[in-house]
């Protein structure tokens, strides 16, 4: 299977928004008050009230009233009113060249003011998002990738994992930055697969015993290395090719030599479906069944092998399960033990919307029509589980009801003649179910019962 693996690098591109810290700002930090050349001239007040006409009139009516006549009416009029009039022009000129010029200083005072909010602004912007940000990666490192999935959608996360890899020191990661990036974005998106313990991390080296890709520093190449795989220890491993980008399984031939056997590309859903990896799902799934099968036909031969031996084969009877308080789903034997038929596990699976392949998941609806993708042998060890904590509850109770009952024997050893004489008026009402049963008993039962025995 030695094979050079040969895909185009990732070029990357497109925006990276805000990366983690998006969503962090807050509505109207940075939109500091603007102010108006209007807002600066209210501050100050009104202009001096200069010559006008009011004071022309004043000035001509005194002038008509005080000098004497200048021909006719008109004539005296207008000579008492020209140096008046003229005042009042020249003061109107002055006025409109005060308010041209207080209107200038205004416009700039209020253009300095914004400018110099606008750099606070941007200066406490700058500075809240350093502080975000260093706030941010902190939860980060406290809640871990559960709180990263909430801040980052995956193809984002992705970006910028394959930037931070391009620019890192990992070979692997420099020349194949989205790959890597890919299997990170699974770590963090994929946790209940990973949990599972199967999924093999890409490693790379030199020593071909510890690492399933090796490095030719020569050629830049990176290959899969067959001499890393081994048989009874990676068949139900999955293994991811960053350099190929794709999961892929592996399987033996007869002569132990190492092959390929299912390649899938990694396929993720929506932010509906959590950006689940539904490729890998299906290849767990497929292990799961290779699994079963693989044991189902060793129990067949090892069968096969027993009748041999056997001169007269009795036949093999089907065995009836047996349903007890101490177990919740019904086994061979009535224990947490038994075994499990695989009629009730399909009827189990049917009324609990449970599915055991990918395709039936998708065709009824998956997780938004209630159902889920389990293999039969995670289901069997989900029913053994339940079982096995109700063996334990009923336990638990048989031992309380022993120590309430060897309680009460010692209380009617102590207390039961002055209890009926009269000399003690209660009895705790906890022993009073076993009043009966303490008198039907010889003095040997009673003794062996207080004694624990």
């Amino acid at each position: 299977m030695s094979r050079i693996l040969k895909r185009p690098m990732f070029s990357m591109g497109g925006s990276t928004s805000a990366g983690i810290t998006s969503g962090l700002s807050r509505r109207g930090y940075y939109d500091g008050k603007r102010v108006t050349g209007a807002d600066i001239l209210q501050e100050y007040g009104p202009a001096p009230r200069g010559y006008n006409v009011y004071d022309f009139l004043t000035e001509w009516g005194l002038n008509m009233a005080s000098s004497p006549p200048m021909g006719n009416v008109i004539q005296t009029a207008a000579g008492t009113a020209r140096e008046p009039y003229s005042k009042m022009v020249e003061g109107k000129g002055r006025a409109g060249q005060l308010e041209y010029a207080m209107r200038a200083q205004a416009h700039d005072a209020a253009r300095a003011q914004n400018l110099a909010t606008d750099k606070m602004s941007l200066q406490e912007k700058l500075h809240g998002e350093e502080l975000a940000s260093k706030k941010q990666l902190a939860l980060i490192a406290s809640k871990g990738d559960d709180y990263l999935r909430k801040l980052m959608a995956r193809p984002e996360m992705i970006i910028e994992m394959a930037k931070a890899y391009s620019q890192g020191t990992n070979e692997l990661g420099k020349s194949h930055s989205k790959g890597m990036a890919l299997y990170d974005s699974s770590e963090t998106y994929d946790t209940e697969q990973h949990k599972k313990g199967n999924i093999i991390k890409p490693t790379v080296g030199s020593n071909p015993d510890n690492h399933y890709m090796i490095y030719d520093k020569d050629t830049k190449q990176y290959t899969v290395n067959e001499k890393y795989f081994k048989p009874n220890r990676d068949e139900y491993n999955i293994f991811f090719d960053p350099v190929g980008e794709n999961w892929f399984t592996v399987k033996f031939d007869a002569d132990g030599v190492v092959q390929i056997d299912q390649e899938k590309t990694m396929i993720t859903g929506d932010v509906e479906e959590n950006y689940r990896d539904n490729s890998l799902m299906e290849l767990q799934t497929y292990l799961e069944n290779k699994r079963e099968v693989v044991e189902d036909e060793t129990f067949l031969n090892l069968q096969e092998e027993a009748k041999a031996n056997i001169l007269s084969p009795v036949p093999v009877e089907k065995i009836e399960e047996i349903k007890s308080v101490e177990i919740i789903h019904p086994t061979s034997d009535g224990t947490a033990k038994g075994t499990i038929s695989d009629d009730y596990l399909q009827d189990y699976a049917e009324k609990n919307k449970i599915v055991f392949n990918m395709a039936d998941f998708k065709k009824k609806g998956g997780d938004y029509a209630g159902y889920k993708l389990m293999t039969k042998t995670e289901l069997k060890n989900k029913l053994r589980t339940e079982n096995a904590a109700q063996t334990r509850g009923v336990e638990n109770e048989k031992k309380k009801e022993k120590s309430r009952k060897r309680k009460a024997f010692i209380w009617f050893n102590m207390n039961l003649e002055k209890f009926e004489a009269g000399i003690l008026t209660e009895m705790p009402g906890i022993y009073e179910s076993y009043l009966d049963e303490y008198k039907k008993a010889d003095k040997k039962e009673r003794l062996k019962i207080t004694r624990n025995e």
